[in-house]
């Protein structure tokens, strides 16, 4: 046996799309298994030999995984066994419904094979349940209020901050999935941000509008309706991000002040972004034509479509978001799940090209607000007043925000800062309710590099929810009667979760 040989075996017992035991035991797909991975590694040896800089032939090398990927045999239906078989078993059913799914898919979603079946939810319906009312509303964002659980409630209010480029719901997803509902039931009165879906009218709209027109007037209102003098702040991704950026643009004159931030997988330090964008591969789409291409067409159609996003997304690991599911539903013609957590990340938002270019150039590129040079509506970002207690989440899995970078955090903020480890990926870890099979790490020792810091903590077989609540309470202040829904300068009006979520 040649060492080739050898290669090409070993790499068809690591492969899941070769596992079927056709591809062994017939003697056509074993030599079309084989020819194939061969193939690919030849594409990958041709990219690595080619005479470019380091930086670009890691892009070869991605680009060429890519159509690899793309033409991988199981991916029609000759080559996939298991569709064959099926196909007979099912007297050609399975493949008359996978025919229907293709020209479902092809009228409306693109041409990209379905995650989720859409049928299944409807935000008000059996997502974001939890009641509540909309309390104000402007051309950028509406703020909801959710009606008390409990007979007194903490003295200090929470306010959620979602990212703005996916909608508010994944903190109050289905019932006993929700983070708003849980911190509602254990006392709190809890406010939620829901951003309107910009359109090409809002193109101007940048960083500085969702923190001027948006999380300021969300905190007047809080304190407004509840007469707190301190709001605690609940934010994922990039609305952790802004968060910890209001913190750091806030003065001690501003009311009501900041008592706690929380933020689940938020990246802000872009270290490690910054270095990937020079090394290649995925960071080829950050720089180069790969930035001239997202700029541009931000800038034809004025936003960034949420659409475009979520494809672009789905690219990145195309073998698990594109190919298997379409196997499952165009060739085995199998019905896409009915998972609430997939229909919320198809539930996209589109980003304003101004907001956009903020994000891939100040803090993508440039890295200015982990450097301390970050503006923001006309006020320098200092990281020395971000001084709150601050409880960050990571999830060990998540392929957006790898947990070693979210870790730098820690080291960026100068006041008491709790770092927590979540099972699972970018947004399973958030959704993690008790019973749930979930862990998390915590209590590694401090100022160490992130490996270190994982080898010294602690594992609880539990869900980050239990431990957050604990320490949330403990900043939250004291008991009191619940304060109104709502007041006459901010009326409690229609119902969570409002209308913006619903466009």
């Amino acid at each position: 046996m040649t060492a080739d040989t050898a290669a090409l075996l070993r790499a068809a017992a690591r492969d899941p799309r070769f596992l079927d035991p056709a591809w062994t035991s017939v003697p056509a797909l074993r030599a079309l298994r084989d020819t194939y991975l061969a193939g690919v590694r030849i594409a990958d040896r041709t990219a690595n030999a080619l005479p470019l800089p380091a930086a670009d032939r890691k892009a070869a090398r991605f680009l060429a995984r890519m159509f690899a990927d793309a033409l991988a045999p199981p991916n029609l239906l000759p080559g996939n066994p298991a569709a064959l078989r099926k196909a007979v078993r099912t007297r050609g059913r399975s493949l008359r419904q996978g025919a229907a799914h293709l020209l479902s898919d092809v009228r409306h979603n693109r041409g990209l094979p379905a995650m989720v079946d859409r049928r299944a939810f409807e935000a008000g319906r059996n997502l974001a349940t939890t009641p509540g009312r909309v309390v104000f509303r402007n051309h950028l964002m509406e703020l909801i209020q959710y009606e008390p659980r409990t007979t007194t409630v903490h003295a200090v209010p929470l306010l959620c901050c979602p990212p703005w480029v996916n909608k508010f719901y994944i903190a109050d997803l289905s019932p006993g999935r929700s983070i708003v509902q849980w911190a509602v039931e254990h006392g709190h009165t809890v406010f939620t941000i829901s951003y309107r879906n910009p359109d090409a009218s809002l193109r101007h709209i940048g960083y500085d509008d969702y923190l001027r027109d948006s999380l300021l007037p969300a905190m007047a209102v809080v304190r407004d309706i509840t007469g707190a003098e301190e709001v605690n702040l609940f934010g994922g991704c990039l609305g952790g991000l802004i968060g910890l950026m209001l913190a750091a643009w806030l003065d001690d004159a501003h009311r009501p002040r900041l008592r706690s931030i929380t933020a689940l997988n938020t990246l802000a330090d872009f270290t490690d972004i910054t270095a990937l964008t020079r090394a290649g591969g995925v960071g080829w789409f950050l720089r180069g034509p790969g930035f001239r291409l997202v700029e541009a067409l931000t800038a034809t159609q004025g936003v960034m479509s949420g659409r475009n996003l979520e494809m672009f997304f789905r690219l990145l690991r195309s073998d698990d978001l594109i190919w298997s599911r379409m196997k499952a539903g165009w060739l085995m013609g199998e019905r896409p799940p009915a998972y609430d957590l997939l229909y919320w990340n198809c539930d996209t938002l589109n980003v304003p090209h101004r907001a956009q270019q903020y994000l891939l150039r100040n803090l993508c590129l440039d890295n200015a607000f982990a450097k301390g040079t970050a503006e923001l509506a006309g006020r320098r970002l200092r990281l020395d007043r971000v001084t709150q207690d601050v409880f960050l989440v990571a999830a060990r899995d998540d392929h957006l925000v790898p947990w070693t970078s979210a870790y730098r955090t820690v080291r960026l903020l100068p006041g008491d800062v709790r770092f927590h480890l979540a099972s699972g990926g970018h947004n399973a870890a958030v959704v993690a309710p008790p019973d749930s099979g979930a862990s998390y790490w915590t209590g590694g020792p401090d100022g160490v590099q992130a490996p270190d810091w994982l080898a010294g903590a602690t594992e609880y077989h539990d869900t980050w929810w239990r431990a957050w609540a604990r320490w949330l309470a403990e900043r939250a202040g004291p008991q009191r009667p619940p304060p109104p829904l709502g007041n006459d300068r901010h009326p409690a009006t229609e119902p969570a979760p409002g209308r913006y979520v619903l466009t």
